[in-house]
């Protein structure tokens, strides 16, 4: 670590450059002693050390922990001016592993940055090598994805569960990719008349 500046060092420096305002003193004393002020540091500190006009896609904390693989990740890494991943480094690997694992198949660089000063919730993004400026960087999460799509709250709920032939069909038409988290009512469901937690 490089050694703190002698602010009587730097104050007599000011006086003899004829700075004459106080701000410009206090500006160079903090200068000396945390370096130059850095543009945007809000902003970086939300994009986990980015600049937002660099960032093409990017996911929160449990978004990651999600068991899916977000297909907007993928597309965002295959855009032409795509350099890299990054990731906040407190993420357990069990949640990261298939993001890196897709930037190494891609060629892309995966990386783990971990400062106290980042905020927010966001956990992964997609950088390009310069700024790309793409109006929307938030990815929905899959649940809002399938609100959108017209599947109900329950319905989505009842993920894992057998549902009635409507809510299966649904399902089917609606979000194929998820037929197979749905099992429809069987005949003797039906007979004993079993509820449908979709509906």
């Amino acid at each position: 670590m490089p050694d703190k500046p002698d602010i009587n060092k730097l104050e007599n420096e000011i006086a003899l450059s004829g700075a004459s305002s106080r701000s410009e003193l206090e500006n160079l004393i903090q200068s000396g002693l945390h370096g130059p002020p850095e543009l945007h540091r809000e902003e970086k500190n939300q994009f986990l050390g980015e600049f937002r006009e660099r960032v093409l896609k990017c996911l929160t904390k449990q978004q990651i922990a999600e068991t899916r693989l977000y297909p907007e990740i993928e597309q965002a890494l295959r855009h032409p001016l795509a350099d890299k991943i990054i990731l906040a480094g407190h993420l357990s690997e069990t949640h990261t592993s298939k993001y890196q694992e897709l930037a190494r198949r891609l060629n892309k660089l995966a990386t783990f940055r971990n400062d106290p000063e980042f905020q927010g919730d966001i956990a992964l993004v997609v950088v390009g090598r310069s700024a790309v400026d793409v109006d929307d960087v938030y990815v929905l999460s899959y649940h809002e994805q399938l609100l959108q799509r017209g599947l109900s709250e329950k319905l989505i709920s009842a993920a894992g569960s057998k549902v009635c032939r409507s809510c299966y069909d649904k399902v089917c038409t609606l979000a194929p990719e998820e037929k197979a988290s749905y099992r429809p009512f069987s005949t003797m469901d039906r007979l004993l008349g079993t509820k449908c937690p979709g509906h």
